[in-house]
C-alpha cells in the first residue's frame, strides 16, 4: 500500500509566505514537486541563522547558495533558482529580498538561438514565394510560401504544419486545429488575416479527395517530409543572403519558432501589455504544457535581447523559472 506523500513543513518567519508562493506557482501551471523541499530547508536554515522577519539579506542568500561538499552542479543550480524566484516574488510583494544573480555556465545550455529580424523573415518568405514549379514536385511551389508563412505567423513546429489535414484547416473562421502534437493535446490556432488569405489563395488552386487528406500533400499524396522543408529552407536562407553556420550552428528551421515568440514579446512590450497575463496565452498558443517550457525561449534569447529580458524580469520574473532543457 502506497502512503500519501506529506508536504514538507515550513517553519520560521518565512513559513506563511513560502506556502503562498508555492500555491501561486502551482496555480500558474507548475507542478512544483521538488521546490517545496528546497524552501522547507531554506526556512530551517533561516531560523538557524537567527532570521526573525520576512527579509532575505545578501549575506543570507549567499550563505544559502554557497557550494557544498559533494553537491552536484545541478543540485546547486536548483537551490539558486529556487531562492531567486522566491526573492523576486517577495520583492513584488514589497518585502526586502536580495535577488541572487544567475550563475553563468552552471547547469545552463550554451546554445543561443538565431533570432531573425523582421527584414530577414520577409526575405526568407520572398525567397519561398519565388520557388519555381517543377513537374516532379507538383504543387510544392504553391505550398511552400504558405508553409513558411504559417511557421512564422503561428510559431508552429514544422511537424505540426506538414501534419495538417484538410479537416484541420477552417478557412471560413481562420482557425487551425493542431491534433495530438508533442504534448498529446489538441489546440486551436487563430490565423492572422494575411496568413488566412494565403491559405485561401492556396486552397483555391489545390484539389483534395477527402477531409483526411493532407492540406499540404506531397506529390504522392503522403505527408511532406520535414527534411524536405529543411532542405528548401537552406536554399531560401542562401537566396536571402543569410549565412548558415553548418549543422547544429543555425540558423535552424526551428529558430523561426523562437523568432515568433521573441517578436510577439517585443510587440507586447511596445504596447505595454500586462506580460503576467499574456505569457500564459503565448504558452498555450505554442502548445507548451506549462509556462516553464516557454521560459526556455526567453532564457535562451537573453544574450541576444537583454532589454527584452530585463523587461520580463521587471514585470513578472517570478512567473518565469530559469530552465533551459525543457520544451520546444
Amino acid at each position: 500500500m502506497t502512503g500519501i506523500r506529506k508536504s514538507p513543513s515550513m517553519t520560521g518567519s518565512f513559513a506563511e509566505v513560502a506556502r503562498e508562493f508555492i500555491q501561486y506557482k502551482r496555480n500558474t501551471g507548475f507542478k512544483y514537486a521538488d521546490e517545496p523541499k528546497c524552501l522547507s530547508r531554506f526556512c530551517r536554515f533561516s531560523e538557524e541563522q537567527g532570521v526573525t522577519e520576512i527579509k532575505i539579506s545578501r549575506s543570507l542568500a549567499e550563505k544559502w547558495t554557497a557550494p557544498r561538499e559533494g553537491e552536484s552542479e545541478k543540485s546547486r543550480s536548483h537551490r539558486i533558482t529556487c531562492i531567486r524566484q522566491f526573492a523576486i516574488y517577495l520583492n513584488n510583494l514589497g518585502y526586502d529580498a536580495y535577488i541572487m544573480p544567475e550563475v553563468k555556465g552552471l547547469n545552463y545550455s550554451s546554445f543561443v538561438p538565431y533570432i531573425f529580424t523582421h527584414e530577414q523573415i520577409a526575405a526568407v518568405i520572398k525567397a519561398a514565394d519565388e520557388t519555381e514549379p517543377k513537374e516532379v514536385a507538383r504543387n510544392m511551389h504553391l505550398a511552400l510560401p504558405v508553409i513558411f508563412r504559417i511557421l512564422y505567423g503561428c510559431g508552429l513546429r514544422v511537424s505540426e504544419v506538414v501534419g495538417l489535414r484538410c479537416r484541420d484547416v477552417n478557412l471560413e473562421n481562420g482557425i487551425l486545429t493542431i491534433r495530438e502534437a508533442k504534448t498529446d493535446r489538441d489546440r486551436y490556432i487563430p490565423l492572422s488575416d494575411s496568413v488566412k488569405e494565403a491559405c485561401i489563395s492556396y486552397a483555391d488552386k489545390i484539389w483534395w479527395e477527402k477531409d483526411s487528406d493532407f492540406f499540404f500533400p506531397a506529390p504522392d499524396k503522403t505527408m511532406i517530409s520535414p527534411m524536405t522543408i529543411y532542405q528548401r529552407y537552406r536554399r531560401y536562407l542562401e537566396a536571402a543572403g543569410i549565412s548558415h553556420g553548418g549543422k547544429g550552428q543555425g540558423p535552424r528551421l526551428h529558430d523561426i519558432r523562437h523568432t515568433f515568440a521573441v517578436h510577439v514579446l517585443q510587440k507586447w512590450i511596445r504596447e505595454k501589455a500586462d506580460l503576467t497575463a499574456m505569457l500564459p496565452i503565448l504558452s498555450t498558443y505554442m502548445g507548451h504544457k506549462t509556462i516553464r517550457s516557454t521560459a526556455r525561449y526567453l532564457r535562451l534569447t537573453a544574450e541576444v535581447y537583454p532589454d527584452l529580458m530585463r523587461e520580463v524580469e521587471r514585470s513578472c520574473a517570478y512567473v518565469i523559472p530559469e530552465v533551459c532543457h525543457e520544451g520546444n
